[in-house]
């Protein structure tokens, strides 16, 4: 998929996973598309030093003008 426009529409409230790891959910709209990601990060040692490794993953998408889109998100486009 090729975008050419993106932009964080909602960020949930992160909240702590098992161990050193928090999740968060994030809301974009990419071009004409509205795309749900989870996102995470977590700790660990790599030898040297702790460092946070962060990761995300598309989880559902609407087009902007899908009926299933749920309304609360539609409010912020």
């Amino acid at each position: 998929m090729r975008i050419d426009f993106m932009t964080t529409i909602y960020t949930t409230n992160e909240w702590k996973g098992h161990g050193k790891s928090y999740y968060w959910n994030e809301y974009r709209l990419e071009n004409e598309t509205v795309v749900k990601y989870k996102c995470s990060r977590h700790k660990f040692f790599d030898g040297h030093e702790n460092t946070w490794e962060e990761d995300e993953h598309v989880v559902d998408s609407w087009d902007i003008d899908d009926e299933a889109m749920p309304e609360w998100l539609r409010n912020y486009l």
